[in-house]
Order: C-alpha cells, then structure tokens, then sequence
C-alpha cells in the first residue's frame, strides 16, 4: 500500500544536530504520478548523462573517481559520466540545473555533509506487525534507479 507524506518539507541532517534544518519539498499531489518528491539537491554540473565507453574500444575505462570505478572492477566502464553532447548529437552541453531556478539547499556544505530525511504517515489501520517499507530513488537526469527497504515494527 502506498503511503503518504506526513510532511511538505525535508530535513537536512547532519553529524551534529544543531546543524539540522528543514527546507521546502517539492510533493507532486496530482495526476498519475502523484506521491512522490523531487529529490532537493540540484544536478549543477555538465556531466549529466551515462555512456558506455565501452562501445568503441572494449579496453577502454571510465575516467571517473569512485569507488569501484577503478581496477579490478572497473564498475563505471558502461555508464561513466559525461558531457551529453559529446556522446548525444543534439542534446544540450549543459542540461544541469540553474542554479539561479534551483539553488544549492545547504551554502557551506557538500553533499557528503548531510543526509536528506522525509516522514511518512502511518495508516492507524495497520495492526502491529514486522514489515518491510521499500521506496526507490529514480534519477532525473540519467537511466538509474536505485531501490531501498528498511525492516520496520509497528507496535501498540
């Protein structure tokens, strides 16, 4: 059963909570997507689409810096990150977000500084039980999904 949000707002939170503080969720509440938000941190780079560098030359290796992109694995080597008009005639150079439309959510801090936290409303019909709550991440400007669950106990 899908559930709802119980809040129109994230939470930014860090190693040290006095650094905690919410920021105003994007909630879609109509049409055939509605129940999802736009994830709150903005694609402010060039580097917005996946390719398989691969394709032209089998021994060739993804360029990018993480972990597990490098040997023995090589994990990136059929979605390294690049610039889309480089591997996409016609797509924009720069198809990142404006960071005048959407500006960094967290000044002084980088990604790795926080992590992002949203509440959901539990229906009162639901009897106390173990569950799994499972909810998925879709990328907006690449073909990635990522899925997660998380064990949960409903108690009286």
């Amino acid at each position: 059963m899908p559930l709802e949000f119980a809040s129109e707002k994230h939470v930014l939170r860090f190693n040290n909570p006095s650094k905690d503080f919410a920021i105003n969720a994007t909630v879609v509440t109509e049409g055939g997507g509605k129940g999802w938000m736009k994830y709150p941190i903005p694609e402010i780079t060039n580097l917005n689409c996946d390719y398989d560098v691969t394709s032209t030359n089998v021994s060739a290796h993804c360029n990018w810096h993480c972990p597990g992109c490098g040997p023995p694995t090589y994990s990136a080597d059929k979605a390294c990150p690049t610039v889309c008009s480089k591997h996409f005639p016609g797509t924009p150079s720069n198809a990142g977000s404006d960071p005048k439309l959407f500006p960094w959510p967290a000044l002084g801090h980088s990604m790795h500084d926080f992590s992002i936290e949203d509440s959901l409303r539990v229906p009162t019909n639901i009897p106390p039980g173990n569950y799994v709550v499972g909810w998925r991440w879709d990328c907006e400007m690449t073909s990635q999904v990522w899925s997660q669950c998380a064990d949960i106990t409903i108690v009286d």
